[in-house]
């Protein structure tokens, strides 16, 4: 069985591409029951397109429980105590009242593992399921992530007045400082999860030893092959030199990376070449919008289909300064056989080398500067393409992470407790 915070399909995004392919390799052991919260807002379900699902339990959330239920101490209502432990705020924003209605009479008898997708699937259900194997994916740290979160320093669009930049670090510094508490209960309650789960699965090696969790299982983030014919890299894909970045605009790291690359690389990129242009492509394009008004700036917003933009970039540019987990935009690129320019938090936990299969660049004159020899040297272009896409080959298909998946769920299932 998989227990998510949303529904898989269509997989529009990293979290359901994720969780897709991780149901597709827990199918290989046997049939797989699905139970998730539908969210108003969301694309609606559609049939699940992986035969091994047996069964799904889709759930209406009732809405959030609300601030005033996260300022007190320890947790209360219909969710369930393990231990005195208070709960950060995402963890009230989903009322899973209606599942745990449904659950005791749906789940099979013959559930002998349940997959939760975080632990926010995992924290209002997994008293319903004991006695069965249990793993959680742990693929983002949440305690390291909003650690890192303040790091971002406070926003306003340019030109902004006096007031409205007070009024910008005034709700900047309230909201690190809810984020401060909450560091302290993700990192709490990821703690009680391992305890009590027979494994969380990381992203990387590097993760594995941040949580701190002997438990911890590595299943990497993934991609697809690429069934096109792969680019000749030493050959400008267009008329003029294409840099892409592909992310969700309205995700902070993403936001605030975009602002930096255009506020500080690209100039330094059109001085150099007028004609260079960066595409910036994914949903909530608003966060973004002014940098549309930018020289050397394409803000393309969303798309239906990624593959005509990574077909027709010359090199993946990944200017991540903030967050944790592993960037499937780096998997993406290797996929499709570009050349990438990152940041050292663009491809952590990812086996990318400077200067054999990526560049990697902090300072953003030598983030500019690495991405101007990527546009003027087409051999070079090609080396590091070459090499990751053979990186990719070897680790970072979803075909190799599924027999991964399906290899751990079958030594983790167990029977469960009858009765």
């Amino acid at each position: 069985m998989v227990v998510a915070e949303l529904y898989p399909w269509p997989a529009v995004d990293g979290y359901r591409q994720r969780l897709h392919h991780l149901i597709e390799g827990l199918t290989r052991t046997g049939p797989v029951d699905l139970v998730t919260i539908v969210r108003s807002g969301h694309p609606d379900p559609v049939e699940p397109p992986i035969p091994g699902v047996r069964n799904v339990l889709t759930v209406t959330s009732a809405g959030e429980a609300g601030i005033r239920d996260w300022l007190p101490a320890w947790t209360r209502g219909s969710i369930p105590r393990t231990g005195a432990v208070a709960l950060p705020r995402r963890l009230l924003s989903l009322d899973w009242s209606g599942v745990r209605e449904q659950l005791p009479a749906w789940v099979a008898d013959d559930v002998d593992l349940v997959w939760y997708s975080h632990v926010d699937a995992w924290w209002p259900t997994h008293d319903l399921l004991a006695g069965r194997g249990q793993i959680v994916d742990f693929d983002n740290l949440e305690n390291l992530a909003l650690r890192l979160r303040r790091r971002i320093p406070p926003r306003f669009p340019p030109g902004a007045a006096t007031p409205e930049k007070a009024s910008a670090v005034g709700r900047w510094a309230l909201s690190r400082g809810f984020d401060l508490v909450d560091e302290r209960r993700w990192d709490a309650i990821q703690r009680t999860c391992a305890a009590l789960v027979d494994h969380v699965v990381v992203c990387s090696d590097l993760d594995a030893q941040r949580s701190g969790c002997p438990n911890a299982v590595v299943v990497p983030n993934g991609s697809d092959p690429v069934p096109t014919a792969i680019p000749d890299r030493r050959v400008l894909r267009g008329d003029r030199p294409t840099m892409l970045f592909v992310g969700a605009l309205d995700y902070e790291p993403n936001t605030e990376a975009v602002e930096w690359l255009v506020r500080e690389v690209v100039p330094v990129i059109v001085d150099h070449r007028p004609d260079a242009v960066v595409r910036i492509v994914g949903r909530g394009s608003d966060a973004v919008s002014w940098v549309a008004d930018h020289r050397g700036v394409a803000l393309v917003g969303p798309v239906d289909d990624l593959g005509p933009e990574l077909l027709g970039a010359d090199v993946s540019i990944v200017p991540i300064r903030v967050g944790a987990g592993t960037r499937l935009k780096v998997v993406e690129a290797m996929a499709n056989h570009l050349p990438l320019v990152t940041t050292t938090v663009g491809c952590e936990g990812i086996d990318v080398v400077d200067g054999v299969s990526a560049m990697i660049e902090d300072d953003p004159r030598r983030f500019a500067d690495a991405c101007l020899r990527l546009i003027d040297d087409g051999a070079l272009r090609q080396r590091l393409a070459d090499a990751g896409a053979d990186l990719f080959a070897e680790r970072y298909t979803w075909e190799t992470i599924g027999t991964r998946v399906a290899e751990l769920g079958a030594r983790t299932a167990r029977s469960p407790e009858p009765g």
